[in-house]
């Protein structure tokens, strides 16, 4: 991970962090929330006109599925630790 490191960052992910980055010429926004009792973490892309992109993941167990983030093939088919090398970590 670019400008900081990956595991950090997704430590983050289980409080509900807020985490910016840039992957692939787009910036993303993750982070969580709590709805009618279930935690779902949020993955959008922001500032690109080009890509609406939305990922939700929900939880029933009271903790944020960052496992389900980790997993997801949401970077061009591959996962968050297969591309993490090119993610660059950005205040906002």
């Amino acid at each position: 991970m670019i400008n900081g490191d990956a595991n950090e960052f997704i430590d983050g992910l289980y409080y509900g962090d807020e985490r910016f980055f840039l992957y692939g010429g787009s910036k993303f926004l993750i982070e969580g929330w709590t709805k009618a009792g279930l935690r779902m973490l949020v993955l959008y892309a922001i500032e690109d006109p080009n890509n609406n992109f939305e990922w939700r993941a929900f939880s029933d167990d009271g903790k944020y599925p960052v496992d389900k983030f980790e997993k997801a093939p949401i970077f061009n088919g591959k996962t968050f630790w297969e591309v993490e090398k090119d993610i660059e970590w950005v205040d906002c």
